[in-house]
Order: structure tokens, then sequence, then C-alpha cells
């Protein structure tokens, strides 16, 4: 695709290439073309262009997208797994996987001064024919937006507005939109009760003496009740990171995937939290059961061997191990390829295992703010935010038993302003 215009300059006419980043057409030699009269340029414009239709002459670099969107992915990728990326392997695999599973079978065969709203309604459409969830579908048309971003600035081509300006449900398309708000929205994560957090917390105390999984088990949880902290955080403490004598845990790492990563996952995460006399009993137990096991290894949550923690999945065994054993799960436990793997057959903390705990957290700090004379900024801070409106937005919402009461109570208030409670 061309689109070759006839421009005035400095008193004379040129012929650039507008679909190129509005290139300057040059002559066999590579110098500048130049006019002197307009219907002379028009003319020439136009044998050009029919040369190019005929194939006869190719006046740039074509790419193809599907080539140059797995070429970004890859460098992505690679760039991630630089030693000091912020960025992680995780966090841009995406487009990788995007590619392989989705782009591969339903993107249109285009090259890249092909690809506009229509172009990417048209992916869409084949996507949702193919039941990919909806969120799957906006996070892609995220992705190609991105990629379409660095293609401008690598200037393999300079106009892609109308793919930038394009959305699903944008510019009548409501139609690819889901009919239920379930596949609209994200999944809400239900939030451990206090009886359930109590449960959990019971188990792994009376067991921790038993083994060496059950006291990583204790430890886990115990992080998890008291801090809400995330998984990369409690991989990535040291023993260092605990200081008994000011009793504060300080979180600035986080294990990822690519190993210890020396920033979290935003500016907010990276925080110091107090904890009380009594936590510090059962944040001592753990750390000393840890230092005597493994006193070479610098990390709290140390690995049974070299000089790592435990990896993501020893922990999400434990995590699932000791929810079946209190009753939050039921679960099915099998060996492949001489490995012991696991599949989560029922349990309302499925998609989250964990974050329930972060959410236990949150909720119960913003429930009791006036109770126990919490500050926004404390509690934002603690949880690991830099806005106290992402904590509200988040976790102010959750209809845990407070909350419940809080809610009937206004109800009666509600009724009597409008005059039937009387």
């Amino acid at each position: 695709m061309t689109d070759l215009r006839v421009c005035s300059r400095k008193k004379k006419y040129v012929i650039q290439d507008y679909s190129n980043g509005r290139k300057q057409i040059k002559d066999k030699d590579g110098k500048m073309l130049f006019f002197k009269y307009k219907k002379e340029a028009n003319a020439y414009c136009k044998e050009l262009e029919g040369a190019v239709i005929r194939k006869e002459i190719k006046l740039v670099d074509r790419h193809k997208f599907m080539d140059k969107f797995k070429e970004y992915g890859l460098l992505r990728i690679a760039q991630a797994e630089m030693e000091g990326s912020r960025e992680t392997v995780g966090g841009v695999s995406g487009y990788k996987s995007y590619h392989d599973n989705y782009l591969s079978l339903h993107f249109p065969d285009l090259h890249l001064d092909e690809v506009d709203g229509p172009a990417l309604e048209a992916f869409i459409l084949a996507c949702k024919k193919a039941k990919v969830p909806h969120k799957t579908n906006t996070r892609m048309i995220q992705h190609i937006h991105t990629f379409l971003r660095w293609c401008i600035y690598k200037k393999l081509h300079q106009d892609f507005s109308s793919a930038l300006e394009w959305k699903v449900g944008s510019h009548g398309t409501g139609y690819l939109e889901p009919d239920t708000d379930a596949e609209m929205y994200e999944t809400k994560c239900d939030v451990i009760t206090n009886d359930e957090a109590s449960n959990v917390l019971h188990l792994v105390n009376a067991n921790k003496y038993k083994d060496r999984k059950f006291a990583l088990a204790y430890g886990i949880f115990t992080f998890l009740a008291l801090f809400g902290l995330r998984m990369s955080e409690i991989l990535g403490l040291r023993k260092s990171s605990i200081n008994f004598d000011t009793r504060t845990l300080k979180i600035d790492k986080a294990f990822v995937r690519t190993g210890l990563a020396h920033k979290t996952k935003n500016q907010g995460s990276n925080r110091t939290i107090d904890f009380s006399v009594s936590q510090a009993k059962h944040l001592k137990w753990f750390f000393d059961y840890m230092f005597d096991a493994r006193p070479h290894n610098k990390f709290l949550f140390a690995g049974s061997r070299g000089d790592g923690p435990i990896g993501s999945y020893t922990f999400r065994s434990i995590v699932w191990k000791t929810y079946e054993t209190a009753g939050l799960a039921k679960m099915r436990w099998f060996t492949s390829k001489n490995t012991k793997q696991y599949e989560v057959l029922e349990s309302k903390f499925k998609e989250f295992p964990t974050k329930t705990w972060r959410h236990y957290n949150a909720t119960s700090y913003i429930n009791n703010m006036e109770t126990l004379g919490l500050t926004p900024n404390y509690i934002k801070e603690r949880i690991g935010h830099t806005r106290w409106t992402t904590t509200v937005d988040l976790y102010g919402n959750h209809n845990d038993k407070a909350n419940f009461e809080i809610r009937q109570e206004r109800a009666v208030k509600a009724e009597t302003a409008l005059g039937y409670n009387k």
C-alpha cells in the first residue's frame, strides 16, 4: 500500500510517500526529485503508483505484522532477562504467548502498513467466535498498541492512528463485548473470614514442630496473616530484612522468575512495616528455625539446596496442602514425569490462594479505621500502595460481617429519612 502525494517545497514540487513517514521520493541514484511544474509532478506520481501496483518497483521494504510482533516479543523477553532490568520475564511473556496461541491463528495476514482499526476488529471478532475470553482480547489489543508505538519509534511505519484509536467496544463494536458482567469485569477476590483465618493459623501453629514443610507453612501463613505480603515479597525476604530491636520488617526486594529483583512491584511497595511484641514471638520462632536449618543462606525462606529461597511451586503446594487439611479446598495429588503435581478441584480461593490474605489485612484495617485510629497514610503504606484511592478501590468494598452491620444500620436511617419508618 502506497500513498504518494505531490507537495510544494521551496517553490518547487516533490513527491512524498505518506505511507512511509512522508519520505520524499528519490531517483535511482538516490537524489531527491524536484519538479518545476505541478502538472509534471502529478504525471510522474501517477506513473510511479502504477509501477508499484504492477510490482515493477518497490519504494520501501514492507514488513509482515506477525513477523515483527514476534520479533518484538522476543526482544522484550531478552531485555527482561538482562541483569538489572526493572521488567520481569513474566511481565512481558504475554507477547510471545499471545502470538503463539491467538495471533498466529486469528490475525489477518497483513503488512504493517495495512494494520488499522477494521483489521483489529476482524481479529477480535475471530477470537470471540473461537471463545477467547474478553479479558484476554482487551489485553491483546493493549499489547498490540504498545507494539505499534514501537514500530513508529523504529520508523517501520508512521501512521497507525486508526489502529491506536481502536479498542473493544469503540466505534460501533459493542457487539464484541461479552453479554455478562462476569466476563466483562475482573473476578473479585473472596476474602478469607475471621473463622477460616483462625482455623488455618491454629492448624499451622499446632504442627510447626513436625517437619520442615510444616515449619514453612507456619512461616508462610504468619507473614500472610500479619502483613498481607505478596508471594514474591515473601520469597524475597532475607534474614536481614527483620530487625527485632526496632520491630520492623523491610520490604525492598522481590524474588521473581529470573531471580532476586532489587525492586518491588511499584514505588509504594518499597516499605518498612512495624510489628508488635506479641507478633515478634511468632516471627522469632520461624527466624530461629530457619537460621538453624540454613545458617549460610541469606534468604529467610531458604531452599533445601543451593543459596536461593524455596521455589514458587513449593510455596504454592504448601499453601494448598494447608488449605486441604483445614477443609478449605478439595485437591487431587498425582505424579507426572517423576514430579508430584496437584490440581485444585474445589476452593473459593482457587483464583487467589494468597491474595485473599492481602485483602483480609486491608479490609480489616479499613473497617476499623475509626475504632483503632488508623490513618489513610498508615494503611496505604502498610499495604504497599502509593495512593490511598488505590487501597480503597481495591479493598474497601468487601462484604464482611462488619460491612453488613454498617449497611443494615444505614438502611434503617435511609428508611427513616424517606418517611417509611414512622
